[in-house]
C-alpha cells in the first residue's frame, strides 16, 4: 500500500516593495489607477479617514458611569468567585478601580474598602446581603 503525499507550493516571492504604512498603501492604490498622489489629495484623504473613524470625544457622566457600573460588577464577581480581596480582581480592572478611587468616585471608594477588609465605612447590612445572596446562589446551584 503506498500513499502519494501531495506537497503545497512555496509561495512565490513578491516583486513589488511592500508598503510600510497606510499612507504608502494609499499612495500606491492612488497611483494604480491613475490619480495624481499630490500633498493636497493625501491631505484630503487622511481628513475623510478621520471623519470617517470618528474623533475622540471626552467622557460625558454617563460614560463614567458605565465604567465605574462595569468596574464594581467585576469586583463583586471576582469577590464572588475568588474571595473578598483586592487581590482576588484580575490586574487591569484592578487598577482601574484604584484609578476611579484616586479620582474620588465614592461608589469605588466603598468597593476598595470592602475589598480591603475595611468595615467601618460600608453601609449597614452590606456585608450581610452579600453574604446571603452569596449563600443562595450556591444553594441554586
Amino acid at each position: 500500500m503506498t500513499t502519494t503525499i501531495v506537497l503545497f507550493p512555496k509561495p512565490i516571492p513578491s516583486t513589488g516593495p511592500k508598503p510600510d504604512s497606510r499612507q504608502l498603501r494609499r499612495n500606491q492604490i492612488m497611483m494604480q489607477r491613475g490619480l495624481a498622489v499630490s500633498p493636497e489629495h493625501a491631505a484630503a484623504a487622511d481628513a475623510l479617514a478621520i471623519e470617517l473613524a470618528g474623533a475622540s470625544r471626552p467622557w460625558t457622566a454617563d460614560d463614567h458611569a458605565a465604567q465605574v457600573a462595569m468596574v464594581v460588577r467585576i469586583a463583586i464577581r471576582s469577590a464572588k468567585r475568588r474571595g473578598v480581596s483586592l487581590e482576588s480582581m484580575l490586574s487591569i480592572p484592578r487598577r482601574r478601580l484604584l484609578d476611579l478611587c484616586d479620582q474620588g468616585d465614592p461608589t469605588c471608594l466603598v468597593v476598595r474598602d470592602w475589598l480591603l477588609g475595611n468595615r467601618r465605612y460600608l453601609p449597614d447590612g452590606f456585608d450581610e446581603t452579600f453574604s446571603v445572596a452569596t449563600a443562595d446562589d450556591r444553594e441554586d446551584a
